[in-house]
């Protein structure tokens, strides 16, 4: 039977020229690769090699078993590629969110419970977009800020986060205990960016302000440490990440806008693999 380890030998010495360098670079014995050669011969019932004293070189049949077996190596290592990423895929979870914030606690119960059989993968877009990929199978579970119950999916409230303003101590809304969108006048305000549908709902309510957006998370603190800029926070940044800047005051929003409900939304047929998540998603 030909074995692959054969196919290689060819392919090398088709390159080199000697079955020294053969045995060179694979590390064997001259006279092991010899054996191997000829059983390989033997194995095609036909000769590979023209011989000569002291020299041997590859003869038709020989060039023809290269093209193959350069083929059949290529397609070894293509099935391989392919069964990695297939199995790669079996193992991730995507979750889809609408806004980042709510990933942060659902990532820590994956890794809690399913360290070892599922690798996380995230993503963020608007509610309309997680629920077609949703339906589609491009991901396991969606986070939105609105129920969605159909037949065969499945809504169970998550969490509730609340934007807060934050205001350096001596700005002129800092003596509010709470506020509204529309009292904030401002000329430019702060913005981290990579908030998902946090964003649309600010740009829609606050038009006319001049936003300076920073995508950088590091950067952004500190410009909310340094600069005296207003800000937005939300309850569940302030819990993780505390307040970046100890002398600015932080004031709840009082518009309905400013207050999201989470919906974890996902297929009936992995409800049963995501048990241990599900019965602690409020803990």
């Amino acid at each position: 039977m030909i074995n692959l380890e054969q196919l290689k030998q060819l392919i090398i010495f088709s390159e080199s020229g000697t079955l020294s360098k053969v045995a060179e670079l694979l590390y064997i014995s001259q006279p092991a690769l010899t054996r191997s050669i000829q059983n390989l011969e033997k194995n095609m019932n036909t000769k590979l090699f023209y011989r000569k004293r002291n020299k041997i070189s590859l003869n038709s049949n020989g060039e023809i078993v290269v093209k193959y077996a350069k083929k059949i190596l290529n397609l070894l290592e293509d099935m391989k590629e392919e069964v990695y990423e297939n199995d790669r895929m079996q193992n991730n979870f995507v979750i889809g969110a609408c806004t980042p914030t709510p990933l942060w606690d659902m990532v820590s119960l994956f890794s809690k419970f399913y360290f070892d059989k599922y690798n996380v993968v995230t993503k963020l877009e608007n509610n309309s977009e997680l629920i077609s990929g949703l339906k589609n199978n491009n991901y396991q579970m969606v986070i939105l800020s609105e129920p969605f119950n159909k037949e065969g999916i499945y809504s169970v409230e998550y969490k509730k986060e609340e934007l807060f303003l934050s205001v350096p101590k001596n700005h002129e809304l800092a003596k509010k205990k709470e506020i509204y969108f529309s009292d904030i006048k401002d000329s430019k305000m702060l913005l981290f960016s990579p908030i998902g549908i946090w964003k649309d709902i600010v740009l829609k309510k606050m038009p006319n302000m001049n936003f300076l957006i920073q995508d950088d998370r590091i950067i952004f603190k500190e410009l909310v440490q340094t600069q005296k800029l207003l800000s937005f926070s939300s309850n569940f940044v302030i819990n993780r990440e505390g307040v970046f800047n100890k002398d600015n005051v932080l004031i709840p929003i009082l518009d309905k806008e400013a207050r999201l409900t989470y919906y974890c939304v996902y297929k009936k047929n992995i409800k049963r693999k995501i048990e241990n998540v599900l019965k602690n998603l409020k803990k």
